[in-house]
């Protein structure tokens, strides 16, 4: 799938006025739009990956997001606790894995797509609930990175606010209090299978999956120094060069 796939109906010049403009928008798709772009056996196959990984999955609890890895682990330098995350997991408590652009040729395809049509530098982030009203974060903003967020499977529930102008400029996320005290509803907005939802930076929102599990791409992207190089993405296949040498 390629950026102009990614957005129809809407046209490559459609998506970019209204980005642009810094609009905050969602494009309808097709349930079955964004099904084959992951499976649940590559998603179990990353949360078992215990040791091997630049950064751990991450439990979203109390409004935000921790990390549980044990240091003090022969041949690794950390290692995810296994036990705690499936127990958190089964008390309703959602979960993020970042950098998975390369998680399979299909999402590196996408990611790099998207790469090549702004110029920018891009990455996927996983939001899983693997039940019913999972855990999610406190209303909160990203900056400097537009995001584009993808409804793979499930739904979920957003709330896009805007903010007063005595917001100190340091804030990124409230609790449930500060935000009776600094935002104002803007929309609020139900994403099913097949749904793209485009943000632009500094916008706050809130999220929750009330109805049903929801797996999520987060796909952040934005401008960076020309000092930094692109991620290589190239798909190595591993069982054909195997097979072919037996």
């Amino acid at each position: 799938m390629k950026f102009e796939d990614l957005i129809k109906p809407k046209t490559t010049v459609e998506f970019m006025e209204k980005f642009n403009n810094s609009e905050t928008f969602v494009i309808k798709g097709n349930k079955n739009k964004f099904n084959k772009l992951i499976t649940l056996e590559e998603i179990e196959s990353v949360v078992n990956n215990g040791c091997n990984f630049s950064t751990p999955l991450e439990i979203i609890i109390d409004g935000g997001r921790k990390f549980y890895v044990e240091k003090n682990i022969p041949w690794t330098q950390f290692a995810t606790k296994k036990s705690v995350i499936k127990q958190l997991l089964e008390k309703k408590h959602s979960f993020l894995m970042r950098n998975q652009s390369q998680i399979n040729s299909k999402v590196s395809a996408l990611i790099t797509s998207i790469e090549k049509t702004f110029n920018f530098s891009a990455d996927l982030h996983l939001y899983i609930s693997p039940v019913v009203s999972g855990s999610g974060y406190n209303a909160h903003r990203d900056r400097p990175q537009h995001k584009i967020y993808l409804q793979v499977m499930g739904k979920t529930n957003w709330t896009i606010f805007n903010y007063n102008n005595n917001l100190p400029e340091n804030v990124h996320a409230l609790s449930e209090e500060e935000e009776v005290k600094y935002l104002n509803k803007l929309m609020s907005i139900e994403l099913e299978p097949g749904d793209l939802l485009y943000m632009p930076p500094d916008t706050f929102h809130k999220v929750r999956n009330y109805n049903e599990p929801r797996i999520s791409f987060s796909i952040p992207f934005n401008k960076v120094d020309d000092k930094f190089k692109k991620m290589d993405r190239t798909y190595i296949p591993f069982k054909k060069i195997f097979e072919s040498n037996l």
